[in-house]
């Protein structure tokens, strides 16, 4: 891609971005590789780097600077990722048992021989997924094919090999559960409610500070407005919206 047509695609993704109260730091830049980016509203992308191919972040998701995006496929709405994290990292991008640990020979290899021993686990089938309200610390590492529960908070440096149930919080290398934020009644019935899918601004007239009493209000409230599913789909191609 020549300099004017990132600069054009840089500056049509811009004014995207702002209709949708987006931000994308890194620009067309930071694709590597050929990417398919759907954003909800109010997603904030610092300078990061994607690698993956298909990615959806949902709405008011915030990923500082410094962190890449590689096998991982789904972000979930209202979380927070904080600066050097690496989701979706290749379990075999370093293979101790072959020949030699660097990703250039270790893909000169599967170009040749796509079925070479362990070469399945380079594959795309698995990728990480991540649900809604997921707080992760500093410089943690999650690896390709780990499902992170929504609700889960990940402590800075950790390393995440595991899949990570709704509502825990897991820290240390390899990351283990350190205790659940609410009890397993309280537990299910958030993840029951689908707080997430209600509007912004109806969730600031919660109790979200108290969230058994939050839960009383949902039962006792109408229905509450659902936020809107509008995206902007971005690739590093033509912009389109949806």
């Amino acid at each position: 891609m020549n300099v004017f047509t990132r600069m054009w695609l840089d500056a049509k993704l811009k004014r995207g971005l702002a209709r949708h109260l987006c931000r994308l730091d890194s620009g067309i830049r930071g694709f590597r590789g050929p990417v398919e980016l759907t954003l909800e509203r109010g997603v904030k992308l610092h300078d990061i780097k994607i690698f993956t191919g298909q990615l959806r972040i949902g709405a008011y998701t915030d990923i500082v600077s410094g962190c890449e995006l590689h096998h991982v496929s789904e972000i979930g709405r209202y979380c927070s990722i904080a600066a050097r994290v690496v989701i979706g990292q290749d379990r075999r991008s370093h293979p101790l048992d072959w020949l030699s640990t660097s990703h250039a020979v270790l893909k000169a290899r599967l170009d040749q021989q796509p079925d070479a021993q362990g070469a399945e686990d380079q594959g795309l089938d698995f990728p990480t997924t991540i649900g809604h309200d997921v707080w992760v610390g500093r410089d943690v590492i999650i690896m390709k094919g780990v499902k992170i529960g929504t609700g889960a908070v990940v402590g800075a440096q950790s390393l995440v090999n595991k899949d990570v149930p709704p509502y825990a919080i897991v820290a240390g290398s390899p990351a283990r559960v350190v205790r659940y934020r609410f009890d397993e009644a309280t537990r299910e019935a958030l993840l029951q409610s689908r707080w997430w899918e209600y509007e912004l601004d109806a969730l600031g007239e919660l109790a979200i500070e108290n969230p058994a009493l939050l839960l009383d209000q949902l039962k006792a409230a109408p229905v509450l407005k659902r936020a809107d599913t509008d995206v902007l789909r971005v690739s590093n191609g033509p912009l389109q919206f949806a």
